[in-house]
């Protein structure tokens, strides 16, 4: 028989028996309801019972007295409710159980082994665990029966899978957490070590069976030296000064692991060598057969009650190590001592050198002592004696060369009880302990790491598959250092890294660090139990992940999957972060979920939900300027090779900044933004409170009031909103912006709307149709800028009702929401009224949308749309003459045209462009008399006054009823008639039209004469590109015969709304012009 199939079995049973402790009280409950136990009970033998009632007594749960002895009773007593398990082999359950008790029995004497017995045992445990459904226990099972290894496992999980770049491997593909983390059975006794259970055979298989406890258990420098220590001691080789041990740690620092450790190194003797993985950590190997061994700790002897074990009541410490070293025997040597509750003088050398090799293991001393300092012993107290025993104790060990004694005492007072009484107590203690034996540290800070990955994991994976792995992500690191903090591209963290596998370092460093900053967190072993409950969940869910798994990183919690970890922030922090989590974190209904459902980009990784509960995580151990955790930290902990982009990252936090209700942010001077949770709302819950109360009426009477206010601000338009009655009659420009509910929607509203406006006035129809065009909202922006409108007002709210109750910190933050509220306004404004309409009896309702914006809506109007409805010939600011051809304004022979005609047609009748003033049809009307493409004339009654032909027209009026357009045949006609009846031909100078009306430039001769003579004139400044249209009119043309000579300079920059690029057609248009005109053309670009 090999020593592996020994270790093998015993392994195999003790994850048989925790099994069996999972599915016996659930499967019971679910017929007897919390009665279960008593069901179980009645199926035990007499001394069975009697057994039980003691260890109920004592503070043991049923689900700890399931043991191989009573599950046989259980398999004889209980067969209806087994056999929807078990069918027809029901009736052989009991015997079934019964060889898997022998082969405990069996393995509990070391050297008492028959094969046939442990093949029974196996073949029994592997069909049992089958019937009832524990696959993953059968699995287990069998491998131990087959002596596979770890590594043989983990590749044939490999070999089933797709194939994938190796460095992509998921953590679950390359390790394989414990059955019991696999199982999820991880209630708080999984690891809260109990040395007086271990030493009674009673408790959890994880501590009381050996081969699974040193499965579990990572040989610590500090304990390779206590067990060398404690071996050579039981030895007779060590010192006496080295035979006493004190371990002095804080909470969960490892001391009660190490004595259950000592406890089974100690108890197995040179059997231990049957364990090769243990005997390959000892630097001694133990010469004993066995040793004995007394364990004390706080819960062994009551201080008033005692403790009475076979017909014996002990009372005391020194009563309890003579009992358990030698029986009734060596407890009568110190009766009296017992009785009296008096220390003993000089009496322990005897009983220590009767019981050696002997090792007492005291644990929790200081707590003993404390509780028995109220009881009166003479003129002392039992707390008094007990310290005063230690001296004599402890001077004992040291002169019995096979004894050895091992003490924890805390690492603070507070762990005991914070009070001067407590203090002296530890103080004595220690003076007593320390005095004769050097205290040891069992677990060092940077073997932390170890302890957990050998309590979680049945081995590390392929080596291989690790390394490209990381890898992969030093690679990583490399590429995106400047979105990170420096310390990810150093050695040190690649080697951290190697240390942390599976984990991301940063997810031990949130635990180990931050989270144990706070005094009540226990070091070891509260970082233990919260990663073995994130490795539990993330494995049972490994089939339904999204994304890179390749390592275990905070992002990756589920916290509403983790009771441990929120019932320890409730512990260390108090009640208030269920709120957070449920509110901002987790489930369909927070604020994290549903951005990620909102943003596809997010949804594929749940990265909102990710980064909510890293920065959760963060949010504790930590305060001032390193509160909370900083955009860099966030990529360090969230980043995966081949995973989303590290810049979503950002996108997602400032959705989260404008949506969470716990989630607080600060940045001081230069440093990056930090975030943390807090259990006080932020303004967003009060925000989120008061949009409940800005109703929709509300918003649009506000929209209406902002819209009123841009309208009185707009130029080359008459800007009217919402209009509530008759339009009068508009002979210029206008522009009816129409309210928020009036957009494109289906209902027919707007189109009836615009088009009642644009025929009637009142009950009759309306004249002037061409001077009308309709703004309304795009359906699309419509609501973008309803919620910037309610955020604006429940802002508003929140100030007016809030302000004397609001921290300093949250009025800052609502000042400057205020503000950025009120500029999404305006730019929301400008993006939502985009859409322009027009309409015409002829084509119904015309619309363009504007998709170039400026920075507020009068100027949107004023000058985007009206240079778009230039440029797409909706509004005219010169008369083509086609134009007026196209629509039978010009005159023809013998059928002249009033000009007031002309001007009413483009200002009645829709199906022409509209003008931009008067000046439009004027001055156009001026230039083509000017040109000669027909003549203007003036009439009194039936007769022509005057025609003006190739010459501009003093005082002219396109208005006035009394000019008319005549045809150049018809002014060739009246030129001859006049000179017929004696008149003469009309002498023209040389002129120009102009945009605005101008006086003839010719002197009279005689002002030639008497005014002082010129030599030249030079005009100069600035104009913008409107005034320049008026340069060519102004000065060019009436200064022509004055060889003028032109200089220009013409300056243009980017603005946000009309960039210049190489690219870009106005630049395209500029420069080809520059090139054929031969300007130059310079350019600067942006730094």
């Amino acid at each position: 028989m090999s020593d592996n199939k020994r270790n093998n079995l015993d392994r195999a049973l003790g994850q048989f028996i925790e099994a069996m402790r999972l599915f016996v009280p659930l499967e019971l409950e679910k017929e007897h309801g919390a009665n279960w136990s008593d069901v179980y009970y009645s199926s035990l033998t007499d001394n069975q019972k009697v057994s039980w009632d003691r260890s109920i007594g004592q503070g043991k749960s049923p689900n700890e007295l399931i043991d191989f002895h009573n599950l046989k009773g259980l398999a004889l007593n209980q067969k209806p409710w087994l056999r929807k398990f078990f069918g027809r082999s029901t009736n052989n359950l009991p015997t079934e159980f019964g060889k898997i008790a022998d082969a405990r029995h069996m393995f509990a004497h070391y050297g008492d082994w028959d094969d046939d017995t442990a093949e029974a045992a196996f073949i029994n445990m592997i069909m049992i665990a089958k019937k009832i459904s524990m696959s993953e226990l059968e699995e287990e099972i069998r491998n131990l029966k087959e002596d596979k290894s770890v590594e043989e496992q983990i590749a044939e999980v490999q070999s089933k899978k797709k194939e994938v770049e190796p460095a992509l491997t998921a953590w679950f593909n390359n390790v394989k957490p414990h059955l019991d983390i696999r199982q999820g059975n991880l209630d708080e006794s999984v690891f809260a070590a109990d040395l007086a259970e271990v030493s009674l055979g009673t408790g959890r298989a994880v501590y009381n069976n050996q081969s699974l406890f040193f499965d579990k258990t990572y040989f610590t420098e500090g304990l390779t030296n206590i067990a060398d220590r404690v071996i050579k001691g039981l030895n007779g080789n060590e010192d006496g000064e080295n035979r006493v041990i004190s371990l002095q740690t804080g909470f969960g620092g490892g001391k009660t692991h190490t004595l259950i450790s000592l406890y089974h190194l100690a108890k197995a003797g040179k059997n231990i060598s049957q364990n090769i993985k243990v005997l390959d950590k000892l630097k001694t190997q133990p010469s004993f057969d066995h040793a004995n061994i007394a364990v004390f700790t706080n819960t062994t002897n009551d201080p008033t009650q005692g403790r009475t074990v076979d017909g014996i009541h002990i009372k005391t410490i020194w009563g309890e190590i003579a009992y358990q070293l030698g029986g009734k025997e060596l407890f009568e040597k110190i009766r009296p001592n017992d009785e009296a509750r008096t220390a003993p003088k000089g009496l322990f050398f005897e009983i220590l050198q009767s019981a050696s090799p002997c090792l007492i293991l005291i644990d929790e001393l200081a707590d003993y002592c404390v509780a028995s300092s109220g009881i009166k012993v003479g003129g002392s107290t039992l707390s008094d004696q007990t310290i005063s025993f230690m001296q004599e104790f402890t001077e004992a060990v040291a002169k019995v060369k096979d004894s050895v004694a091992v003490i924890t005492l805390p690492a603070s007072v507070q762990e005991v009880a914070n009070s001067p009484q407590a203090a002296a107590i530890l103080q004595s203690l220690e003076n007593r302990v320390k005095r004769v034996g050097a205290d040891t540290k069992p677990v060092g800070e940077e073997e932390i790491i170890e302890v957990i990955r050998h309590r979680l994991f049945e081995g590390i994976g392929d080596s291989v598959i690790t390394e490209g792995v990381l890898q992969s992500y030093s690679t990583m690191y490399q590429n995106l250092w400047s979105e990170l903090p420096s310390r990810c591209t150093k050695t040190e963290y690649f080697k951290m890294m190697e240390r942390s596998y599976p984990f991301h370092p940063e997810l031990i460093n949130i635990f180990k660090n931050k989270w144990a900053s706070n005094p009540q967190f226990q070091r070891t072993r509260g970082v233990l139990r919260l990663l073995a409950s994130v490795v539990s969940d993330l494995w049972k869910r490994r089939n339904n992940l999204n994304g890179n798994h390749t390592l275990i990183h905070p992002s990756h919690l589920q916290l509403d999957n983790l009771d441990s970890l929120t019932g320890e922030i409730k512990k260390l922090y108090g009640m208030g972060y269920d709120a957070v989590i449920s509110s901002d974190i987790c489930g369909i209904n927070s604020n994290a979920y549903q951005i990620d459902q909102d943003k596809p980009a997010f949804k594929e990784y749940a990265l909102t939900q990710g980064i909510s509960t890293a920065v959760y995580l963060n949010s504790f151990g930590s305060e001032g300027v390193n509160k909370g955790v900083s955009v860099k930290e966030l990529k360090l902990q969230l980043i995966v090779p081949e995973g989303f982009n590290h810049n979503s990252i950002n996108s997602s936090l400032d959705e989260l900044q404008n949506k969470a209700y716990y989630l607080y942010y600060s940045q001081t001077g230069a440093s990056e933004q930090r975030f943390w949770y807090h259990t006080k709302p932020n303004l967003n819950i009060l925000v989120n409170n008061a949009l409940s109360d800005i109703k929709e009426d509300r918003v649009d009477s506000e929209i209406l009031n902002l819209l009123q206010d841009k309208a009185g601000r707009v130029s080359k338009f008459k800007a009217i909103v919402n209009p509530s009655g008759d339009i009068p009659e508009l002979k210029t420009p206008s522009l009816i912006i129409l309210k928020p509910s009036l957009y494109h929607n289906g209902n027919k509203e707007l189109e009836n709307t615009i088009k009642e406006i644009a025929l009637k006035k009142g009950n009759s129809d309306r004249i002037y149709r061409n001077t009308i065009l309709f703004l309304s909202l795009s359906s699309n922006s419509r609501s973008m800028l309803v919620v910037a409108f309610r955020e604006y007002l429940a802002c508003l709210k929140i100030r007016d009702e809030f302000q004397s109750t609001l921290e300093q910190d949250q009025k800052v933050d609502l000042k400057s929401r205020i503000g950025d509220a009120s500029n999404k306004i305006q730019k929301e404004l400008v993006t939502a009224y985009n859409q322009v309409h027009k309409y015409s009896s002829s084509n119904g309702i015309s619309s363009t949308e504007l998709q170039q914006f400026s920075e507020s809506l009068d100027r949107q109007i004023s000058n985007t749309l009206y240079e778009k409805l230039k440029d797409d010939e909706w509004l005219l600011e010169m008369v083509g003459h086609n134009t007026l051809k196209k629509n039978n304004l010009l005159p023809s022979d013998g059928t002249p045209i009033q000009t007031k005609s002309v001007l009413e047609a483009f200002l009645r009748y829709d199906d022409k462009p509209m003008i931009s003033s008067k000046a439009a049809v004027q001055d156009s009307l001026t230039k083509y008399c000017y040109n000669k493409q027909f003549a203007i004339a003036s009439k009194s009654g039936e007769s022509w006054t005057k025609m003006y032909f190739g010459e501009t027209i003093s005082m002219f009026d396109v208005d006035d009823e009394t000019y008319w357009l005549v045809s150049t045949k018809d002014y060739e006609a009246w030129i001859a008639s006049q000179l017929a009846s004696g008149g003469s031909e009309p002498v023209i100078e040389p002129s120009s039209p102009t945009d605005l009306p101008f006086p003839d430039p010719q002197p009279e001769e005689s002002s030639l004469t008497t005014e002082k003579v010129l030599k030249q004139i030079t005009i100069s400044g600035t104009a913008n590109a409107v005034a320049f249209n008026q340069l060519f009119s102004s000065f060019i043309m009436p200064l022509k015969e004055n060889d003028v000579k032109i200089e220009f300079t013409i300056k243009a920059k980017s603005k946000p709304n009309y960039p210049l690029t190489e690219n870009s057609q106005q630049y395209k248009i500029v420069k080809e012009s520059a090139s054929q005109l031969g300007f130059d053309l310079e350019q600067e670009k942006n730094d």
